[in-house]
């Protein structure tokens, strides 16, 4: 009996270890999923070739190769003058904050708003702190990228690997669980790229027209910030309407008319049609994962949060909503089917 009790307390003292030990190495589990992202996106090149006939590692490879070809290709050809255009940006942005302050200065219902603005100095002196903290993330950033590679070179290695953590008659299940995870991570990176490709190219093309400095770099802004759902567009719409605004508030108008027209467009035309060969997630699933690990880890937390909700969601609708509780779901990323592993 004392030996039992023994072994139940060194048990619960273990996971218990386990548990701090986790929540202590958060920012590693962040780089691991960042690695994941980054190696799905490396495993969607790579998988046309490998159909092809091409062996595996060197269908990855290839795939490797290709992006940083592409990535190359792009910077060789529009490196300098988007390099110009951000200096510009750079350099004109903080004289047109000061201007939106001082107009709505002298309007009669704006003095309230401009006492409360933040001054663009302190937080552009903000930004360059993130900036040159992660310069010292560089580190960080090529462990990402070579554990990436590697992920994407086996990745049956590795959820084997996780598959040994679950008693044997539950592995099928974890493994299938985790495939289907892993397909519609892919899916939902794609359409993101897609629709970031979009809506830059759309405002980059309507700032210009509308007479606004630097189009092409706040197309850049725009694409990347869309990255994150929801709240995305409206961060990557700050700048172009504030260089607008340096222009004429007229400019600045129509430059939010062009932001309104292209979110529009994302929204109620492009997503749709995305979300039906890609993956739909509750926006409640998406606001609240913004929220939570915006909260707890900041940017980076905003940056994965929606990837990491797709993960969970499919993992949670297959392995607890259908396969434990027995409910006629589908698995996002995958066509609508009853009581299949």
């Amino acid at each position: 009996m004392t030996s039992r009790v023994v072994r139940t307390a060194l048990i619960v003292l273990l996971l218990t270890g386990l548990a701090l030990l986790m929540t202590q190495m958060v920012a590693v589990w962040l780089l691991i999923f960042a690695a994941i992202l980054i190696a799905v996106l490396i495993r969607a090149v790579a998988d046309p070739i490998h159909r092809s006939g091409v062996p595996e590692t060197p269908a990855v490879l290839i795939a490797v190769a290709g992006i940083l070809a592409l990535l190359g290709l792009v910077g060789w050809m529009f490196g300098s003058v988007l390099g110009e255009q951000f200096g510009q940006l750079a350099q004109r942005l903080p004289g047109a904050a000061t201007d939106v302050r001082d107009w709505l200065a002298r309007q009669p219902f704006g003095s309230g708003i401009a006492s409360t603005t933040p001054d663009l100095q302190t937080v552009a002196g903000r930004a360059l702190t993130f900036a040159f903290g992660a310069v010292g993330a560089i580190t960080n950033l090529v462990l990402v990228l070579i554990g990436a590679i590697y992920l994407a070179l086996d990745p049956s290695l590795y959820v084997r690997g996780v598959e040994l953590l679950f008693p044997r008659a539950n592995g099928p299940r974890v493994v299938a669980a985790l495939n289907a995870s892993g397909n519609a991570l892919r899916k939902y990176l794609l359409g993101q790229l897609f629709t970031m490709v979009f809506v830059g190219t759309l405002v980059g093309i309507g700032v210009a027209i509308v007479g606004v400095p630097s189009a092409a770099a706040l197309g850049v802004i725009v694409g990347l910030a869309n990255f994150v759902p929801l709240i995305g567009p409206f961060i990557g719409a700050v700048p172009g309407i504030l260089l607008a605004f340096s222009v004429s508030p007229e400019t600045a108008l129509w430059a939010a008319v062009v932001y309104f027209i292209a979110q529009q467009v994302e929204g109620n035309v492009l997503t749709p049609i995305v979300q039906r060969y890609a993956v739909s997630i509750p926006p409640a699933v998406l606001i609240f994962a913004l929220a939570g690990l915006g909260g707890l880890f900041g940017v980076i937390g905003v940056l994965v949060a929606a990837p990491l909700a797709v993960v969970l969601y499919t993992l949670v609708a297959m392995l607890w909503s259908r396969d434990t509780l027995g409910h006629d779901i589908g698995v996002p990323g995958q066509d609508r089917r009853a009581g299949d592993d």
